[in-house]
């Protein structure tokens, strides 16, 4: 019988602070932060209950998102400074060196509809030896997960038009490519249209979502949810 492959995740977040600018005209700084801590957790907590993962790393320059990933059973891998998330997985790559890992998971830490399921589904269906596996945003623009066999077989190019960025590497380098269009991990939160988007598929993660914890309810969720 094969022996199931190694597989690390890799979860960049910037500091909290930071975060969800493009929702600035809907969500207060407090508000957006909030959101991105508790989409964060979320993330994390989805990959450490997944068969088949066998590590889970976040690369941040935070300390209170350090502290948090330690505290539920996350490996932080701490910046310097932020400087992006193609240089936050760069930098993650080289800090866990990956000598026995088969695979690695570079995954968006913003995505509300994210279970243990859905990583299951894309997992049975991504390469465990030489390929690559993208789930692309719903836009198919930017890219949410990236699965690399081996760890290094291509360079995350995450950011805009990144899609089309990953399969050009893939294509470059002569590898399988294989488009999983997941839809609970395909849904990030950038935009308002992201936002109303959530609204109408799930109202009730959108509640969690805008309403858990903030001071500011009904107004908050009105503003961020509401048509």
């Amino acid at each position: 019988m094969d022996k199931p492959a190694s597989t690390w995740a890799l979860v960049p977040l910037k500091s909290p602070d930071r975060a969800k600018s493009r929702l600035a005209a809907v969500l207060s700084p407090a508000q957006r932060a909030r959101l991105f801590l508790t989409l964060a957790e979320r993330v994390v907590r989805a990959l450490l209950k997944t068969p088949g993962i066998d590590h889970v790393a976040v690369v941040t320059a935070s300390p209170a998102l350090a502290a948090l990933s330690r505290s539920l059973g996350a490996l932080p891998l701490v910046q310097s400074a932020d400087a992006g998330m193609c240089s936050a997985l760069d930098f993650g790559l080289r800090e866990l060196r990956l000598p026995d890992t088969d695979r690695v998971l570079m995954i968006a830490g913003d995505l509300p509809l994210i279970s243990p399921a859905a990583l299951t589904a894309f997992l049975a269906q991504a390469p465990h030896e030489h390929g690559v596996a993208l789930v692309p945003d719903r836009k198919r623009a930017g890219t949410n997960v990236l699965l690399c066999a081996p760890p290094h077989v291509i360079a995350p190019g995450f950011g805009e038009r990144s899609f089309e960025r990953h399969l050009a590497a893939a294509t470059a380098a002569d590898i399988e490519a294989r488009v999983l269009p997941i839809e609970e991990l395909a849904l990030d939160l950038d935009e308002r249209e992201d936002v109303d988007y959530l609204a109408a598929r799930d109202s009730v993660t959108a509640a969690e979502l805008f309403e858990a914890g903030d001071p500011d309810v009904p107004q908050a969720r009105h503003r961020a949810v509401a048509g």
